[in-house]
């Protein structure tokens, strides 16, 4: 970060492992921003170079620079207000990018089957030999993973219409400004997919630190997000989309658990890891997670 006469600015290197047309991320992003304003609201201040670029690079590196946002990344979430708020921050970002044309440029980011048939690769190649150590915690995800590929829901999901979305929507990705306002940030995964990827994933990450909470608890804030995000929308739902609402959140749950075991498997390649099995113990605590939010809807709803 650098302070300037006109306030901070902070530059941040693009992971080109994973966003490889650097183009495309930002035409998306720049794209967002736009329509965020056209809307009346908050967006990031992406800065351009000396020659109008909106990224550079040097050294083999992809550097952007952005206007520092006053305020606070959500906090952990742990209250249905608090769930509610962010939920619905996110509803109007939906709303205001609607009818933008954005790039997909990471096809088949929250397609479930394709990252289950990531795994299954990563178990039948097991090239780091950590199978045996794992392999409890690889019958846990895929038996959770066929009885949400085996509820109703799923199909309907399956069937759900393409909008524009964040495709990471949490907490984290949601700045509390000095006046209250909510400025949605890290836009690089916004592009098609499915609105109830968005709803899954604030799901998931809202109940997270109250997983052991009693089913009338979780399900008050699984209630909260899909009340914040509707009330964020100005975009009438799918019959669909309404039938396999509550699937998203174990479903989003399942999926981070299935990507950090397949991480896991391959040598900790994508997320990196500090301490040994990393990426297996997230997967297992994203895996209880969703098995607690199947258990807390199937009380609530009989919905599974």
């Amino acid at each position: 970060m650098l302070e300037t006469a006109t306030g901070a600015v902070v530059f941040q290197i693009l992971n080109t492992a994973v966003f490889a047309a650097p183009e495309r991320v930002m035409h998306n992003a720049l794209t967002c921003r736009d329509a965020l304003r056209a809307a009346n609201l908050p967006a990031p201040d992406y800065l351009t170079s000396v020659d109008g670029r909106s990224f550079v690079q040097a050294d083999g590196q992809t550097v952007r620079a952005y206007a520092w946002i006053e305020g606070e990344a959500t906090p952990p979430i742990r209250t249905p207000e608090d769930a509610q708020a962010t939920a619905r921050a996110f509803g109007r970002f939906v709303t205001a990018v609607a009818d933008v044309e954005l790039d997909e440029h990471l096809v088949g980011y929250h397609d479930f089957d394709r990252r289950l048939g990531d795994l299954d690769a990563a178990v039948t190649n097991d090239e780091c030999g950590r199978l045996d150590r794992s392999s409890d915690t690889v019958g846990l995800v895929l038996a959770i993973a066929d009885r949400l590929r085996l509820s109703t829901a799923y199909e309907t999901w399956r069937n759900t219409p393409r909008r524009n979305v964040h495709n990471d929507a949490k907490g984290p990705n949601c700045v509390i400004g000095v006046d209250g306002q909510r400025t949605i940030i890290d836009l690089d995964t916004a592009m098609p997919g499915r609105l109830l990827s968005d709803v899954g994933e604030l799901v998931r990450s809202s109940t997270r630190s109250i997983e052991n909470a009693s089913d009338d608890v979780l399900m008050a804030q699984v209630e909260a997000v899909n009340r914040g995000f509707l009330a964020g929308l100005g975009i009438e739902l799918s019959d669909d989309e309404r039938k396999s609402l509550l699937l998203a959140g174990p479903l989003l749950a399942t999926e981070n658990a299935v990507r950090f075991l397949t991480d896991h498997l391959q040598g900790d390649k994508y997320y990196g890891a500090e301490e040994p099995d990393q990426n297996l113990r997230r997967a297992l605590e994203q895996i209880r997670l969703a098995e607690r939010l199947v258990g807390a809807i199937e009380w609530a709803t009989s919905s599974f």
